[in-house]
């Protein structure tokens, strides 16, 4: 059975985009299959995998209305018009092992169509919430066999969208980075989250009574933490600076208080030490050529570095070894993610 993982944090810049593609392209290289959706109405997920040019002919045109982006799926399935369709692609240059499920712009106008009070807790709009679960049974249908495993960009809010797609996830992820802010919104998350099951465990229960043979929805709606990652941290002959490793403390015993001693929420059975599942140095320029190029991190060293979008250099043996360095991390943080998520 597909397992389904948010990467999730309200705050805006820890990575999760990042982590998103680079973590899929290494669950990839270790076997798996792996469908990643970009459910961001920003679409910075589905841009780098594919390239700006690519991507913008997945929009609507006027013989595709609703373009071969997540739209094509959800406005047929919003409007129950027709059949339903569901689009995937191939990153430029990402493990094809990874399909993607393209963002949209779009994904605001469903954000707005889905309500907690006349859908969700009367549980008459239970089918939009978890609209990602169904979306998922049908790509395994489409493509004649299950993914392993089914990844969700999503954007940096307590909104619609993130509510749908935790609803439809079995676990998620946590990145956080190596500043003043991160505890606080890890506390947030301790406390959004057990709102929104307990959103859930109404509403179901008033679907479950008008709908008592339909029972797809009957395990989902109370996804497990399956551990933090600690993103963008500088260190210093090999070893987290003084500054970053301050955060590191006081981010994990936020995560410990929150959201690991919160009875309110579940957690994998298999979490690793410090409840981390990876962590992800500082990348400087080795980001910018990544999404410049639509190249995972980890394959960078097999292409020539762009100085700027037009001239291209050579790599230095420092930043092959940083590469090599984060292709470790990232297959570290898959394994883990293999292990947790059972």
């Amino acid at each position: 059975m597909t397992k389904i993982i948010s990467i999730f944090n309200n705050k805006g810049g820890v990575g999760k985009t990042t982590i998103t593609w680079n973590l899929s392209d290494a669950l990839a290289r270790q076997g798996k299959k792996v469908l990643v959706i970009d459910f961001d109405p920003q679409c910075n997920l589905s841009i780098a995998m594919l390239g700006s040019e690519e991507f913008k002919k997945a929009l609507p045109t006027t013989l595709k209305p609703y373009g071969t982006t997540v739209r094509a799926y959800l406005q047929k399935f919003l409007q129950g018009i027709g059949d339903l369709e569901l689009y995937t692609y191939h990153g430029k240059h990402t493990d094809k092992n990874v399909d993607l499920i393209a963002g949209d712009f779009w994904l605001n106008v469903y954000g707005e169509s889905l309500s907690v009070g006349s859908d969700l807790l009367t549980g008459t709009g239970i089918t939009k919430y978890a609209v990602i679960k169904d979306m998922i049974t049908f790509a395994n249908n489409q493509k004649g066999e299950e993914y392993d495993y089914a990844i969700i960009d999503l954007p940096p809010s307590f909104g619609a969208l993130v509510r749908a797609a935790l609803y439809s996830s079995d676990y998620f992820l946590v990145p956080c980075t190596s500043d003043t802010y991160s505890s606080y919104c890890i506390s947030l998350i301790g406390q959004m989250i057990p709102m929104f099951i307990n959103d859930w465990k109404s509403g179901y229960q008033r679907f479950i009574e008008s709908n008592p043979n339909i029972c797809r929805y009957q395990d989902i709606g109370k996804p497990k933490f399956a551990g933090w990652i600690y993103n963008g941290f500088d260190t210093q002959r090999g070893n987290i600076v003084k500054a970053d490793y301050i955060h590191y403390q006081e981010i994990l015993k936020s995560i410990t208080e929150n959201l690991v001693n919160n009875k309110k929420i579940g957690k994998s059975s298999s979490l690793p030490g410090d409840y981390k599942a990876g962590e992800i140095e500082d990348m400087n320029v080795l980001i910018q050529n990544s999404i410049w190029q639509s190249i995972p991190v980890a394959s960078l060293k097999d292409y020539r570095p762009m100085k700027t979008l037009q001239d291209k250099g050579s790599w230095a043996p420092r930043q092959i070894e940083l590469i090599n360095k984060i292709d470790t991390k990232f297959i570290e943080l898959a394994n883990n993610i293999i292990s947790a998520c059972i």
